[in-house]
């Protein structure tokens, strides 16, 4: 491969891919080649904005022509899974936002397809790089709290529906609260707990409220329980207030409780609270350093041979979570009044 990495951008459908573009874009050893916006008046919006130029309207278009190493995806959630699946089949590296897919069958071919070429598919799971997510990690790896026996947690976000997508109310395009948001909690705790999890023992999602969109389950909860009995309980809802956005300590908020002690920590929190079993004082400790490059970095060094990207772990973690949202989505079709 080319000292520089070719990329290309399919989908502008959500907030969170110009905060990649910007950041691929600070890279030296990165090229951002073509850009496919299929929609055409968000095509003709990033024109008018200026600073990212579409050079594509079609994906197909894009991928037989140009040529280039890494596949980078933000469409609608629903049409991500085949977007993934057309980049690891025309042999390239994918990095996609959050969800990768909202079916099943679809994961199965994500993973068989890139299993098959030997490529990496990674998606922007960033609480890793946070320093107080790195500092929790190492404490509860040195057994700081000793065996962890349970773990809560908030992913409180505002819903702000004046700027929100509105495709994320129509059909089946957003596939899920669950779906959307836990994943980043149980990759992370999976992360920093070194646990698996066994169950997904029970998840709900409901209307709270949301009276423009009775059909848009907007709350959403979840119970599940890792490797040696630990237990999982969060609340993923959309119901944040507004006028906050995402500065609540709510916001990505956990509490890890061992058998020798407990550690509370957010990733809007100032310091991490650790609370020995053998002591009377709370003892708050700084966050480490951001991890510089963060999931970039690994997945450019990925993609070059100099470390291993696990895919594994990425494919765990989005095959539990829509397990709990088809779970929650049965309860909710249940409890559904008849006509």
């Amino acid at each position: 491969m080319a000292d520089i990495l070719k990329a290309a951008f399919v989908g502008f459908r959500h907030m969170h891919m110009f905060d990649i573009y910007a950041h691929m874009e600070r890279r030296r050893d990165v090229e951002i080649v073509a850009i496919c916006e299929e929609d055409p008046q968000i095509r003709n919006r990033l024109d008018a904005e200026g600073w990212i130029a579409p050079t594509h309207g079609s994906f197909p278009d894009m991928l037989s022509t140009v040529q280039f190493d890494l596949l980078v995806v933000g469409d609608i959630f629903a049409k991500r899974g085949r977007r993934i699946i057309a980049g690891l089949e025309a042999g390239k590296h994918v990095l996609s936002d959050k969800p990768i897919c909202t079916d099943g069958e679809e994961l199965t071919e994500i993973e068989a397809a890139a299993g098959r070429q030997s490529l990496v598919a990674a998606a922007v799971l960033d609480l890793r790089d946070s320093g107080a997510f790195l500092r929790t990690r190492e404490l509860v790896q040195a057994g700081t709290i000793g065996a962890v026996h349970t773990v809560s947690f908030s992913g409180q976000h505002p819903l702000l529906l004046d700027s929100r997508p509105k495709w994320y109310f129509q059909g089946n395009n957003h596939g899920g609260t669950i779906n959307d948001l836990a994943i980043h909690a149980v990759d992370i705790i999976r992360w920093i707990t070194g646990l698996g999890i066994d169950e997904v023992l029970a998840a709900r999602c409901w209307n709270a409220g949301l009276q423009a969109y009775p059909q848009f389950r907007n709350a959403a909860q979840l119970m599940m329980v890792m490797d040696g009995g630990c237990g999982v309980i969060g609340d993923v809802s959309y119901i944040a207030p507004d006028g906050f956005r995402y500065t609540l300590p709510q916001y990505w908020r956990f509490n890890f409780w061992g058998d020798r002690g407990m550690i509370e920590m957010g990733l809007n929190e100032p310091t991490i609270r650790l609370y020995r079993a053998e002591s009377e004082q709370v003892e708050e400790m700084e966050p480490a350093a951001d991890r510089p490059g963060g999931y970039l970095e690994d997945l450019v060094q990925s993609i070059r041979g100099k470390q291993s990207h696990p895919n594994s772990e990425l494919f765990t973690a989005t095959r539990l979570c829509l397990k709990a949202q088809a779970d929650a989505d049965r309860r909710a079709s249940r409890l559904a009044p008849s006509n």
